[in-house]
């Protein structure tokens, strides 16, 4: 059987909540150091982190070797919101999709992740469908493929919807998380519904069986996997039976893990994993 390899997400290695002013309290260098030491062998990095990286001095070529130099062969980019915007939230989701696509290419990254609407804004599906063909056509250009999350909350939290979403740009697929899987009720034979080869990102992570308080409040209390109430064994057993072979990406958010040490949480978040799913 093969190996499954392993991805740390952002969230997972920077040692900040979302929304905190920088995108890691930990230096470039050492966070890939110890994604490396703990076996990761891949990382998702947040198109802040690399403008960050650039403001310090970092040339893409230089991040682009520290990445190859610590075999981090698995690498995408997050997270865009808004790009299905008009007006000035509009403005700057492109401004952000510049920044992410020359992260991509810095990075070595084929993969950008993005967001639904997720501000109960009321944007229709047809809009959603028109605004993502557009952005899978800008992105085309810099060889990149569109990843769109399905999420617990916001216009974007089903199977269909997703799929239809997508539709069959070819450059486009989907970001499955076993958080909003479970929070959102998707049934695992649900997932059957989409194709292995437009799963494109898979996120991993866990939480009590029972949902406490709003989603976008949960989801910042996240559990190491293994050590809350998913069905995660059932989860990896669908996606495998799928054919869906690409890492798994650990994306746990939460403020204890956030305030371990570098080393403790990259170590302890691959080390939950893959006992997990081994």
């Amino acid at each position: 059987m093969k190996t499954r390899e392993y991805i740390c997400s952002s969230h997972t290695i920077s040692g900040v909540m979302p929304g905190n002013p920088v995108a890691s309290r930990h230096g470039f260098v050492e966070r890939v150091e110890a994604c490396a030491a703990a076996g990761y062998t891949g990382m998702c990095l947040h198109f802040r982190d690399y403008a960050e990286q650039r403001a310090r001095g970092f040339g893409d070529g230089e991040l682009r070797a520290i990445l190859d130099a610590h075999g981090m062969k698995h690498v995408s980019v997050e997270f865009l919101t808004d790009w299905f915007m008009d007006g000035e939230a509009g403005l700057i989701s492109r401004r952000n999709e510049e920044t992410a696509f020359r992260a991509a290419t810095a990075f070595g990254a084929k993969v950008v992740n993005v967001g639904p609407d997720l501000g109960e804004r009321g944007i229709s599906l047809a809009t959603m469908q028109q605004k993502f063909r557009e952005l899978c056509g800008r992105a085309a250009e810099h060889d990149v493929t569109i990843a769109l999350e399905l999420v617990a909350w916001g216009n974007v939290r089903d199977v269909e919807t997703a799929v239809a979403i997508i539709g069959d740009a070819p450059n486009a697929g989907l970001v499955i998380d076993s958080w909003h899987i479970f929070r959102a009720g998707v049934a695992l034979a649900d997932l059957r519904r989409i194709g292995a080869d437009k799963i494109l990102c898979v996120q991993v992570n866990d939480a009590d069986r029972m949902p406490i308080g709003q989603p976008s409040t949960e989801t910042m209390n996240r559990r190491l996997c293994g050590q809350g109430g998913f069905d995660l064994a059932g989860f990896a057993a669908t996606l495998e039976a799928m054919g869906v072979s690409v890492p798994f990406s650990v994306e746990v958010i939460s403020p204890d893990l956030a305030a371990l040490s570098l080393n403790e949480a990259a170590g302890t978040s691959f080390d939950t994993a893959r006992d997990c799913f081994s």
